[in-house]
């Protein structure tokens, strides 16, 4: 099994507006789940800082992380551990996310890789979560 999963999308927008739909904390809830979830993001985004992602969908849920790189409209970082996975609070459990952003004429392409995958159910999960949710980021920003 890889440990490591990529996906991208074009995104018919400047890095700058890419990047303040996926760091502004308000933002983020419109487009990390359905519209009929609650969702709260917590986070100051400093290196080492945590990144708490809590809400209802069926099931209450808070997954955490830690941020490992915040370079404005360039690179976004931070580890992940999901709450229903019931998985134990170890470096190992926890997998790895980050975006790199290229701009391209008026568009940014913007590139997620997922490292680090505790279990395969959870490799299957995160790979059709971000498949998805990619596309809504592009919605979200272009619309």
């Amino acid at each position: 099994m890889s440990d490591s999963f990529s996906a991208n999308i074009t995104i018919n927008a400047a890095p700058a507006k890419v990047w303040q739909t996926l760091t502004d904390t308000k933002i983020m809830t419109q487009w990390l789940g359905d519209s009929d979830m609650e969702i709260e993001v917590h986070t100051t985004w400093q290196i080492n800082s945590p990144i708490i992602i809590k809400g209802f969908h069926h099931v209450q849920f808070k997954n955490k992380g830690v941020v490992l790189v915040f370079d404005k409209e360039r690179k976004l970082s931070f580890t992940h551990l999901d709450s229903v996975s019931d998985l134990p609070d170890i470096p190992e459990s926890y997998s790895t996310l980050t975006f790199t952003f290229e701009p391209i004429d008026e568009s940014t392409h913007l590139t997620l890789n997922i490292q680090n995958f505790p279990t395969e159910s959870i490799r299957k999960h995160l790979e059709f979560y971000w498949k998805t949710t990619l596309v809504m980021i592009k919605n979200k920003v272009e619309n």
